[in-house]
């Protein structure tokens, strides 16, 4: 990334807000930012906005949670992320996200954030909900189990000693 345009600063964001689209096993994930003079939406896969909820979460007890700010419609910019890393700022409770991705052009990008506590712990109580609506896990091999059935590996008749609760 050698052009210093690529290296983006939004500053404090004041609303971010989880979405999916599409049935369980198609779905698609992405987070709505509104920054002060931005407004991104940044996709990822399941998993990452797992992660990024489940480490929010941990600093529940730091705040109250409060109710997510719904985003204005303004031009968006489209991110898909690749990587990520969350820092918790104690004095200001707040958190600071940093991403790599790429734009809509495939161009490499990295930026970062913050965003207050408060409004982060609503965010993830949104975001966790919207995941557990999707497959049901299998217990026994971790995999998702699709509508139609489900293949287990584990209960091919190799394993032995297999308690099914």
């Amino acid at each position: 990334m050698e052009d210093k345009e690529k290296y983006l600063n939004f500053g404090e964001c004041l609303s971010l807000v989880p979405r999916t689209f599409g049935k369980p096993g198609k779905r698609t994930f992405s987070i709505e930012i509104e920054c002060k003079d931005n407004f991104i939406n940044l996709w990822l896969e399941k998993e990452q906005l797992a992660l990024i909820s489940q480490n929010i979460v941990k600093y529940k007890s730091f705040t109250q949670s409060e109710d997510l700010i719904e985003p204005q419609n303004q031009e968006m910019k489209n991110y898909k992320m690749i990587d990520f890393a969350l820092e918790f700022i104690e004095p200001s409770n707040s958190f600071d996200f940093y991403f790599v991705g790429v734009d809509d052009d495939d161009k490499g990008v990295a930026a970062t954030f913050s965003y207050e506590n408060k409004y982060a712990q609503s965010f993830a109580k949104n975001s966790l909900k919207i995941i557990s609506q999707g497959r049901p896990i299998c217990s026994l091999c971790s995999n998702p189990i699709n509508q139609e059935g489900h293949f287990c590996i584990k209960l091919n008749g190799h394993i032995e000693n297999i308690k099914i609760v």
